[in-house]
């Protein structure tokens, strides 16, 4: 028995040692640990205004500020995917380990005005990120198997909660901005009970702009990585204290990993027990359409709030409650992926899920240019609609193949890929172009990903998925 056969069997053997109740005690700390990393990424949409008032830049800037984000998630996806594989046993400490470092980069984030070092925080919470969402798909889908389609949107369900409070968190340290620039500014500040200051924010030759209440938001980051790494602590715990120990009668391997042990690893086939095309079609797929769903999921979370201020006029805490109720039909939608999804085979909620998306892109390309009520509204759906898609792109990806955690690692760089390219385009059109590009590239995504999935669903026509037992093709397990 080889290197790789030993560790398949101990796979095997621990996701069989584990009761129905120990399974979701563990997927109540991966969902906890989701919470945590939902805090922690959509501090971005909230505070983005507020971070160009810090580093006195612009939308452009911090645009490829964020780009290191996707830089970090890309290295760690390459890195990661053999580490998990290799390392199975310590993924809780994976998870500790990331969520403490990105608890520390979140904690400096805004006070930094050099943008260098912004760029290299924004790179550091996107590879704690990386290696968490990677260690802890690939946990989940080995103890549920089959079935991990629910789990998987269950698990995103706690990022979603996480997304529902940051707004609440960080809204009470968001700067105020001014209605003009006259002497109103004095008076509605003696009001309010703060501190009038003049920030400067530069935007090119545009009119600098005035604000009533000084941003605080280092005070919402502290508190924020507060949360995170208590998060991790319970991680810790789990991996040294709580784990359940399982004795394998299988000799421990030591020595550095070999070249050739690596291309095991990394080889397609391993995916799907030695069909090699197969594997290439499938994950090509699925860097398409994680390429552009997390790209447009990006975006909206991100400048959602600014586009409602910029174009229509919103104030500081409309555009707050804005994201709120955006995370709230976000989150809310995973929760219903639980239900859907086992009712509905996932081949077929996938092209549901990017249709209504499509549909609600071309809504508000049409209604949510000069009307605030539209944007309330349309908001709820974007939310329920963008909202499973990368759950059910999981378990799309899950019924077809076998999602090691190399294979997780492709997907994330795929996501990691779209983040930067949507995002930095984004930034650049935003700022040169108008705030409607918002509204025009959010519909570009939607098209995009309805695209992809009806060409998922003509690929994999007739294809009956790996753990159907008639399908004689595909086996569960690696070969190698």
């Amino acid at each position: 028995m080889n290197d790789m056969e030993m560790r398949h069997t101990k796979d095997n053997l621990e996701s069989q040692e584990y009761t129905q109740r120990e399974k979701t005690v563990k997927t109540l700390f991966l969902i906890c640990s989701m919470f945590a990393l939902g805090l922690e990424q959509e501090l971005t949409g909230t505070t983005l205004k507020d971070l160009i008032i810090l580093t006195n830049s612009n939308y452009e800037v911090m645009a490829r500020a964020m780009v290191g984000s996707s830089v970090g998630y890309i290295i760690l996806a390459v890195l990661g995917g053999p580490l998990v594989d290799r390392f199975g046993g310590y993924c809780d400490l994976m998870v500790a380990l990331c969520l403490s470092v990105s608890a520390l980069a979140t904690l400096l984030t805004p006070y930094t005005p050099l943008f260098g070092v912004l760029w290299a925080l924004f790179c550091v919470r996107g590879m704690c990120a990386g290696l968490q969402n990677i260690a802890g798909q690939t946990i989940l889908i080995g103890l549920w198997k089959e079935k991990a389609t629910g789990p998987l949107h269950v698990l995103h369900f706690g990022y979603g909660i996480g997304a529902i409070i940051v707004p609440l968190i960080l809204n009470p340290f968001l700067a105020v901005l001014s209605p003009d620039s006259t002497n109103e500014t004095s008076s509605i500040g003696q009001i309010l009970n703060v501190t009038d200051q003049h920030i400067p924010l530069k935007n090119d030759n545009e009119t600098i702009s005035q604000y009533l209440k000084v941003s605080r938001i280092k005070t919402g980051y502290l508190i924020v990585a507060i949360i995170v790494a208590s998060v991790a602590t319970v991680f810790v715990f789990y991996q040294f204290c709580y784990r359940r120990i399982i004795h394998v009668s299988i000799k421990t391997v030591k020595g550095k990993i070999k070249i050739r042990e690596l291309a095991k690893f990394i080889d397609p086939k391993k995916c799907t027990g030695g069909n090699r095309l197969y594997s290439v079609q499938i994950m090509g797929l699925l860097f398409f359409y994680f390429f552009n769903t997390i790209g447009g999921e990006i975006i909206i979370k991100t400048y959602l709030r600014s586009y409602s201020i910029d174009k229509l006029n919103f104030s500081g805490d409309d555009g707050s409650i804005l994201n709120t109720a955006f995370a709230i039909s976000y989150t809310l939608s995973r929760l219903a992926g639980l239900i859907t999804s086992r009712y509905v085979p996932v081949r077929i909620l996938v092209v549901l899920e990017s249709f209504g998306l499509v549909v609600t892109t071309v809504l508000l390309e049409i209604f949510a240019r000069n009307s605030k009520q539209a944007l309330w509204i349309l908001s709820i759906f974007l939310g329920m609609f963008v909202s499973p898609l990368y759950p059910s792109g999981m378990g799309w990806g899950n019924y077809f193949i076998n999602l090691t955690g190399t294979a997780i690692a492709f997907i994330v760089t795929s996501s990691a890929f779209g983040a930067m390219v949507y995002g930095w385009l984004l930034g650049y059109l935003y700022q040169n172009y108008g705030y409607e590009m918002f509204l025009h590239q959010t519909l570009a995504c939607g098209g995009m990903v309805f695209f992809c999935t009806i060409l998922m669903a003509v690929v994999t026509h007739g294809s009956k998925g790996r753990y159907n037992k008639s399908n004689t093709d595909l086996k569960e397990e690696s070969d190698e």
